[in-house]
């Protein structure tokens, strides 16, 4: 277990060294905030241009009944929660990209350098290798997920809006649902190259299927994990239904690395 964890802590170091992973990270954070900036200008102009028609006596909307008014303010409150649904699909899918390219890196670069050889030559077995590896991914993605989540609950702090109550449980599943497209391009990326790996991961839910298809109900179920219908709804999920999809996960997540480790046995290290 100590040398997994080994393993592990050197895989994040590596991976924090790596400029295009800094630079995913960075460029995902920064497209957060400016999306976030837009919202914030868009939500003030609406609530400035609202403000000034209850002012003008000439306006139709100072003639509003007051149960008009309670239903505008009810449409501003959609709204805000509209605006959370954009500022979370953005957070994810920014945590998506930089997912992909973590896992599908993390044992093929080792490969492709020779570097697995150093490790392998020490009383290192191939599985620890691959968990570490995996384990160190999962950090780097836990430390995402923590600062976007970080960042939409000060977005909502900040422009004063109604925090949806979808958000409860928006972090938690966002992130098993980036372990989940990581351990995918983790194993395909044992029989192909990392950038073919990923684009075919991307495809690999049973989204792109109806249920009258076979593959929908043989390939993994990412859509379950987003919960945009809820944020914008204002809507909290059930928690045993939390539970079902992270046991749901975990269930995935182990058979992909099963099969991982079954292929990284089998493959010649030159």
């Amino acid at each position: 277990m100590n040398r997994t964890l080994l393993i592990a802590a050197d895989s994040i170091r590596a991976l924090l060294h790596k400029r295009l992973l800094v630079g995913l990270m960075v460029a995902s954070i920064a497209l957060t905030v400016v999306v976030s900036m837009m919202f914030s200008t868009a939500r003030e102009s609406m609530t400035e241009s609202f403000a000034v028609q209850i002012d003008d006596p000439k306006s139709p909307t100072a003639k509003m009944t007051e149960k008009e008014k309670r239903q505008f303010k009810e449409s501003m409150e959609e709204a805000s929660f509209g605006f959370q649904m954009g500022f979370y699909f953005v957070a994810s899918f920014g945590g998506t990209i930089v997912a992909l390219f973590i896992f599908s890196t993390a044992i093929s670069s080792e490969i492709r350098s020779g570097t697995i050889r150093v490790t392998l030559a020490k009383p290192v077995s191939r599985t620890q290798f691959l968990v570490g590896k995996y384990l160190g991914a999962v950090a780097v993605m836990a430390a995402y997920t923590a600062v976007a989540s970080i960042a939409m609950v000060a977005f909502t702090h900040t422009q004063r809006i109604e925090l949806s109550p979808a958000l409860t449980y928006v972090p938690w599943l966002m992130f098993w649902k980036h372990l989940m497209l990581g351990a995918v391009a983790m194993l395909l990326s044992l029989f192909m190259h990392p950038i073919v790996a990923s684009a075919i991961t991307l495809f690999t839910g049973n989204g792109f299927y109806s249920d009258r298809n076979p593959l929908y109900y043989l390939l993994p179920s990412y859509g379950d994990f987003d919960l945009y219908r809820e944020v914008f709804s204002g809507t909290l999920m059930d928690v045993a239904d939390v539970g079902w999809l992270t046991l749901y996960a975990i269930d995935f997540v182990v058979v992909m690395l099963l099969l991982a480790l079954w292929r990284l046995r089998k493959k010649e290290i030159v």
